[in-house]
């Protein structure tokens, strides 16, 4: 599948909330696309079945 038609999702139910997310090619050609949602987009974090983690390097993302 690809991201970018799942990401426009993530994007449109977040609104104007800032999204942020991280391209990480652990194997070579194909990448894993992972997003993070800021404290105040909980509950579209929710919908997408989002588990908290620690805050990530603000270097290595890119704004969605």
């Amino acid at each position: 599948m690809l991201a970018s038609s799942e990401l426009d999702k993530i994007k449109h139910s977040a609104g104007k909330l800032p999204l942020f997310v991280r391209h990480v090619a652990p194997h070579g050609l194909h990448c894993e696309v992972i997003v993070y949602f800021p404290p105040e987009a909980k509950s579209v974090a929710k919908h997408y079945l989002a588990t908290p983690c620690l805050m990530p390097d603000e270097s290595a993302l890119t704004p969605l």
